[in-house]
């Protein structure tokens, strides 16, 4: 008798620590944005909704397609072309980043390793509201940024901080992983830590933005690719 009350009560204490920490988990989410879209509403509305602004090609149909499909906001490119879908906000105590993405179609050459800076998918994380100098007369300037972008297995390292051609100083590119094309990966990013080994600054600004971009300007596939993102959230 005295090891079947123990039992059920090591049962009990273990279900109470699991509801515990679950509920913990979900009260420590700090912001998500949850892709999957709205039925009858169309991507562009869904993003206009969130106060995301389409900038560069990003509004143009004719070279980036948007559309929902399969819980997820998929980008399409059709022809050399460099966009971003941007969202300001902030986010004091953001500490860990959380994606579900993945590449269904990689710009052919593009390797930050090799000089061509294109991607099918990035996620920028800007740092701070005080924008830095670019260095260059025609770059505006920018706060400090890191680009989270995935890769094909081939000459960029996962986990690498490269600098770019613009924004040297202020700004970095990471892939976060090499999946093969079609593949769902799920992403956890230290902010924190990446910002640091990245910077040579004593501490980290807050984070003040976000922009999903792609770039196949330099691509020699006729710059088409293709990605999707399902969840971006943000966590202590």
């Amino acid at each position: 008798m005295y090891f079947r009350q123990l039992v059920i009560g090591l049962q009990f204490l273990t279900s109470t620590l699991v509801a515990t920490v679950a509920l913990g988990a979900e009260e420590s989410l700090l912001h998500e944005f949850d892709f999957s879209g709205v039925p009858g509403q169309a991507p562009y509305e869904w993003l206009a909704a969130r106060e995301f602004s389409l900038e560069r090609h990003a509004d143009n149909r004719d070279r980036i397609e948007l559309y929902h499909a399969n819980e997820a906001l998929h980008v399409r490119v059709k022809k050399p072309s460099f966009g971003m879908v941007v969202h300001e906000l902030d986010l004091p105590g953001a500490k860990h980043l959380d994606l579900d993405w993945g590449v269904s179609d990689y710009p052919e050459g593009a390797s930050y390793e090799q000089g061509v800076d294109n991607e099918a998918i990035m996620v920028y994380v800007f740092f701070g509201h005080e924008r830095q100098s670019s260095g260059e007369m025609f770059v505006p300037d920018s706060p400090y940024f890191i680009g989270f972008y995935l890769c094909p297995p081939g000459p960029d390292d996962v986990d690498e901080p490269y600098a770019g051609h613009h924004y040297q100083k202020t700004g970095r590119y990471i892939c976060m992983a090499h999946p093969e094309e079609g593949q769902s990966v799920t992403t956890r990013i230290d902010l924190e830590e990446e910002f640091s080994r990245s910077f040579d600054i004593p501490y980290v600004p807050v984070i003040s933005g976000i922009s999903i971009e792609v770039d196949t300007t330099d691509s020699k596939n006729d710059g088409h690719a293709a990605a999707f993102i399902r969840r971006l959230a943000f966590y202590p």
